[in-house]
């Protein structure tokens, strides 16, 4: 299933990830986070209105065309760099 994000905010640190997502020619997405984002249930809700109902992570993998939202659960390791 493709995510996408209702809300997001830009990501300073230089975070990277693993993920158990699969690319379409083979292996796994993993790369520089530069973007948290969240989706809500309410569709149509004002957002003071609606509750985030997950965490997702903009990443940026080298052997992708585009950036791709992967949902905090299928997140397999983090490191944070300097």
């Amino acid at each position: 299933m493709e995510h996408h994000a209702d809300f997001a905010v830009a990501v300073t640190r230089r975070l990277f990830v693993e993920t158990d997502y699969d690319r379409p020619d083979g292996g796994k997405v993993e790369g520089q986070v530069i973007a948290l984002g969240w989706w809500v249930d309410r569709p149509g809700a004002p957002p003071a209105e609606s509750e985030p109902a997950g965490t997702l992570y903009l990443v940026i993998d080298e052997r992708l065309t585009r950036p791709v939202w992967v949902a905090q659960g299928r997140i397999t390791a983090t490191r944070l760099e300097d």
